[in-house]
């Protein structure tokens, strides 16, 4: 039975206008609307498998139609492109490294080459060596102690006169005055 009447409570509750409030209208649709066809196409779900994984339906397509797979197919081959791209990235790295260590060692054995020794010790001061002590050669003057004659006052005569005429031989007689 059917009773035309309202709720006995909400015959009770007073009825006011709210001015901010709004009652729903049906909206307006676009002039390019199209209502949904009658009959859908079946469902992507229930996809024929394809060769590569062939217990999963291949409800991804492309817009040509040529290719079709899982999304758990999809992923797996990103994931082993990732893994492939990784791989020759570390290849790459360990050859620009192994490049760069035979050019240091191709320089390092061409300085070596050049200046044998230098690099191999820790000391770098340079050291000329004496021609006159190794036999033959140029002899020093300067690097002598002059010979010395016993006597006093004579000697040190004598050593300022060898010490003068060392200088004179070493480096040409100056006058002076």
């Amino acid at each position: 039975m059917h009773d035309e009447r309202s709720h006995p409570l909400l015959q009770q509750t007073a009825l006011t206008v709210n001015p901010f409030l709004s009652l729903p209208t049906p909206p307006t649709l676009p002039p390019n609307y199209a209502s949904l066809p009658s009959t859908l196409p079946p469902s992507t779900l229930n996809a024929a498998p394809t060769s590569s994984a062939p217990d999963l339906p291949a409800y991804v397509t492309s817009t040509t139609g040529g290719f079709a797979a899982h999304p758990s197919t999809i992923a797996a081959q990103n994931r082993s492109l990732l893994e492939q791209l990784e791989k020759q990235k570390l290849e790459g790295e360990r050859a620009v490294e192994a490049w760069e260590r035979e050019v240091r060692e191709r320089e390092l054995k061409e300085r070596r080459r050049r200046a044998p020794g230098w690099l191999d010790r820790e000391e770098k001061l340079l050291e000329p060596v004496k021609a006159g002590k190794e036999g033959g050669g140029v002899r020093n003057v300067m690097d002598e102690e002059p010979e010395v004659m016993k006597g006093g006052e004579k000697e040190k005569e004598l050593v300022g006169e060898d010490l003068g005429a060392a200088m004179d031989r070493a480096f040409g007689r100056s006058e002076m005055g």
